[in-house]
């Protein structure tokens, strides 16, 4: 009984932030170990990307797969064009266990680029 309840308080915890385009850049640039996660399509990457993200985009069948393969200790910070996609993708993550995920919302690709997001 008591390890199901410490399960449910730490599941409680690793909920999903959903933030505007000011504090998911400001976020970005506080954490260092950051993951900047794009989940939009490989045609639209190929139209425009930030540097440091990673392609995973939430079309393909082995998103979680691939997503899989980053450090769920470590905090997610995901985005598409606007805002769709990366908050189902954000839920994804959050459900299979990453511990911090930030959802930019509002926003996406354009603004964080415009933002000069690297």
């Amino acid at each position: 009984m008591i390890g199901f309840g410490l399960l449910n308080c730490s599941e409680a915890n690793s909920q999903v932030k959903t933030m505007d385009l000011d504090g998911f850049v400001a976020k970005i640039k506080a954490t260092p170990n950051a993951q900047l996660i794009d989940v939009r399509t490989p045609e639209e990457w190929t139209q425009g990307k930030i540097g440091s993200s990673k392609l995973i985009s939430i079309a393909d069948p082995k998103f979680l797969e691939q997503a899989s393969k980053l450090d769920k200790n470590k905090p997610v910070f995901v985005y598409c064009a606007v805002g769709g996609r990366s908050s189902k993708a954000s839920n994804m993550l959050q459900q299979a266990g990453f511990k911090q995920v930030y959802n930019l919302s509002g926003a996406g690709y354009s603004g964080l680029a415009a933002k000069g997001v690297k």
